[in-house]
C-alpha cells in the first residue's frame, strides 16, 4: 500500500475549523481512498459522517441546498445534535451550480456540518472556489512524488540538507544502484499509484490509456464542452513531443490550423486539469516577463509515452536528458512555490534551465546536465555578475560532487534534497 502521510497531516489540522475543505485532484491520485481514511479517522474519533458520491445520478437529495438539508434532518437530526457532522462529497463537480450549492450550505449551517468536497482535475472546481472566497481552505493532491515511489519501493524514507553534503555523498553510494533502477522505471511509467504498484509492463500501459482516455472523455468532453476532441487530442501529441521547448502559440496555430484564442483556451484547460504546465522567462522587467514565451513541461511522464507511444526503457532513449529535466520540474514544484520557477534565456541564447526565486533579487541557479562528463556552464558567471546567487546547482547523471560552491547532485538524489 503507499500512503500519502504528508496531505493526511496537512489536512487533519483543518477538520476541527470553520472552512469547507477543498481537495483538487490530479485523476486516478487515490482520491477516495484518501477521503476513506478521513472518515474512517473521524469514525474512530466518534464523530459522525457521511460519504456522498456526487456522479451517482440516484442521489436526489443533491438537487438543491434545501433538499439535501432535508435529507440530512431525516437521516441525522443533526439540527438537535450538540457536534458537528463531517460530509464527504466526492466529485462535488457533478452537483449543479456547486458553488452556490456549498454557499448556501456552508453560510447557514457551518457550526452544524464541516464539508469535505473532493474532485478530479477539472476547471469547474478552481470556478466553484473563487465564489467561496475566505469559506475554503484549498488542498492539491499531486501524482506521487519520486520520494513517495521510492519509499514504496525500498521502505526508506529520508530527507537532506544540500549543505550537509558529505551525508548526501554517503546515502548515494551506498544507494546508488537502487536509486538508479528506481529512477528510470519512474521516468518510464510515470507517478499514478495505481501504475505504480502494478508489475506487467502490459498492464501499466492499460491503465495508463484507461485514464488518458477518462480524463478526455469526461473532464474534456464533458465538463469543457471541446467539441473537436480530435484537434485537442493533436495539441497534446504536439506539445508532448516538445516539452521543454519554448511555447510558441503562433507556430503551433499554423501547425493545427486553429485560432490563437483556441489554443489558448487549449492550454488553460490543460494547465488547470494538471497535465501541462508553463514556466515563465526571467526578467526584471516584469512587462517584459508576462510578454515572452513560456516554456512547457509534462505533469506526469507516462501521458508523454502513451500518446507518443514512446515506452521504450528510458536509458534506450537518445533524448533522455529532456525527460530528466521534464523530472527535475516537476520535482521543483513540489519544493517550492511554481510562481517562484523561471528559466533563463537571453538574446544570444544563453541558457539556465531552472532559475529558483529565493528572496528579492537573491537566486538559486540550477541547470540539467545528465551525462557522464560535465563542465560548469559559463551562463553561471555571467548571470552572477548582475543578479545575487544563493546556491549553484548542477544536475548530473552520476556525479555527486561539490566544486567552488556549485553543487554536482545526481538526478535520481535531487528529489531528497531541501534546499
Amino acid at each position: 500500500m503507499i500512503y500519502r502521510e504528508k496531505y493526511i497531516e496537512s489536512i487533519k489540522k483543518w477538520l476541527w475549523k470553520d472552512k469547507i475543505i477543498v481537495l483538487k485532484w490530479a485523476r486516478q491520485v487515490w482520491k477516495t481512498t484518501l477521503l476513506k481514511y478521513f472518515e474512517e479517522y473521524l469514525n474512530k474519533n466518534w464523530k459522525k459522517t457521511f460519504f456522498v458520491f456526487c456522479d451517482n445520478l440516484d442521489n436526489t437529495f443533491l438537487k438543491s441546498p434545501k433538499y439535501f438539508i432535508e435529507y440530512l434532518k431525516l437521516k441525522f437530526d443533526f439540527e438537535n445534535l450538540d457536534e458537528k457532522i463531517y460530509i464527504f462529497l466526492d466529485e462535488f463537480q457533478y452537483i449543479k451550480d456547486s458553488w452556490l450549492f456549498l454557499k448556501n450550505i456552508f453560510d447557514k449551517y457551518k457550526d452544524k456540518l464541516q464539508l469535505i468536497v473532493s474532485g478530479s482535475s477539472s476547471l469547474e472546481i478552481t470556478k466553484n472556489t473563487e465564489f467561496l472566497t475566505w469559506r475554503t481552505i484549498t488542498f492539491y493532491i499531486d501524482r506521487l512524488s519520486f520520494e513517495e515511489f521510492f519509499h514504496f519501493k525500498t521502505n526508506i524514507l529520508k530527507k537532506l540538507n544540500i549543505d550537509n553534503f558529505e551525508e548526501l555523498q554517503n546515502f548515494y553510494e551506498i544507494m546508488k544502484k537502487d536509486l538508479e533502477i528506481s529512477f528510470l522505471e519512474y521516468l518510464n511509467y510515470g507517478w499514478y499509484p495505481e501504475v505504480v504498484l502494478t508489475k506487467s509492463d502490459d498492464e501499466k500501459k492499460k491503465i495508463i490509456k484507461e485514464i488518458v482516455k477518462t480524463y478526455i472523455e469526461k473532464d474534456i468532453a464533458l465538463f469543457m464542452r471541446i467539441e473537436n476532441i480530435w484537434i485537442f487530442n493533436d495539441f497534446i501529441k504536439v506539445l508532448s513531443s516538445n516539452i521543454w521547448e519554448l511555447l510558441n502559440i503562433n507556430e503551433l496555430s499554423n501547425i493545427l490550423n486553429i485560432s490563437i484564442k483556441t489554443l489558448n483556451k487549449y492550454i488553460d484547460i490543460l494547465e488547470w486539469t494538471f497535465v501541462f504546465s508553463r514556466i515563465r522567462p526571467f526578467f526584471r522587467n516584469v512587462r517584459k516577463e508576462l510578454s515572452k514565451m513560456p516554456k512547457i513541461f509534462i505533469e506526469d511522464l507516462s501521458i508523454k509515452n502513451y500518446v507518443l507511444w514512446d515506452f521504450n526503457w528510458v536509458y534506450n532513449k537518445i533524448d533522455i536528458w529532456q525527460d530528466v529535466e521534464n523530472f527535475v520540474y516537476n520535482e521543483l514544484r513540489k519544493k517550492i512555490e511554481k510562481e517562484k520557477i523561471y528559466f533563463y534565456r537571453t538574446i544570444s541564447k544563453s541558457e539556465i534551465d531552472f532559475i529558483l526565486e529565493r528572496k528579492y533579487w537573491f537566486y538559486d541557479l540550477l541547470e540539467v546536465k545528465y551525462r557522464k562528463k560535465v563542465i560548469i556552464p559559463s551562463q553561471f558567471k555571467k548571470f552572477e555578475e548582475k543578479y545575487g546567487v544563493w546556491k549553484k546547482i548542477i544536475i548530473t547523471k552520476d556525479i555527486c560532487k561539490k566544486e567552488n560552491n556549485i553543487f554536482f547532485i545526481p538526478a535520481c538524489i535531487f528529489w531528497l534534497i531541501t534546499l
